[in-house]
């Protein structure tokens, strides 16, 4: 192969690197972020970050819709360099991310991930099953969705692990 050819296969692999190393959240998103690290900055000092915005991941517990809009309870994840939610965090509690759009359950439902910038905006307190939870609340700011992890071979969703 003369010097032409390797050339551009060198500047080839250079375009296809740099394409994949792109965060699936916006620039102008991810430039309000105030807590780049996620979840784990965020929980060591709750009530000194509301109003602050974070970059979270998770799996998706449940998609609330109302008419006010959309909630989801979400099961914290860590997140790749560009934003794809990998591990669960075992010590973390499920949160609320709330928005008054309407995401539909088909890509935004029970068992698919999302990355996400949203404001902490405190706890909530909702009564489930006859039982009062407070949860962390977020508005969400921008959401991107990631199809549901691959079944578990006897049929049944294993939150814990992307298959």
């Amino acid at each position: 192969m003369n010097g032409i050819g390797r050339l551009l296969v060198m500047l080839a692999i250079v375009a296809l690197a740099a394409g994949c190393s792109r965060h699936v959240i916006s620039e102008d998103a991810l430039s309000a972020v105030d807590l780049p690290d996620g979840y784990r900055q965020f929980i060591q000092d709750p009530p000194a970050n509301i109003g602050k915005t974070v970059l979270l991941g998770g799996f998706i517990a449940e998609n609330i819709l109302t008419r006010e809009g959309t909630t989801l309870k979400v099961k914290p994840y860590t997140l790749d360099r560009q934003g794809q939610p990998r591990r669960l965090i075992h010590d973390g509690e499920e949160f609320l991310a709330s928005t008054d759009r309407f995401l539909p359950p088909d890509r935004f439902g029970e068992g698919h991930m999302v990355t996400l910038t949203a404001t902490y905006r405190g706890l909530e307190s909702r009564e489930e099953e006859g039982r009062i939870y407070r949860r962390m609340l977020f508005e969400i700011g921008e959401i991107r969705s990631w199809p549901p992890p691959a079944h578990y071979p006897y049929g049944y969703r294993y939150p814990y692990r992307i298959y």
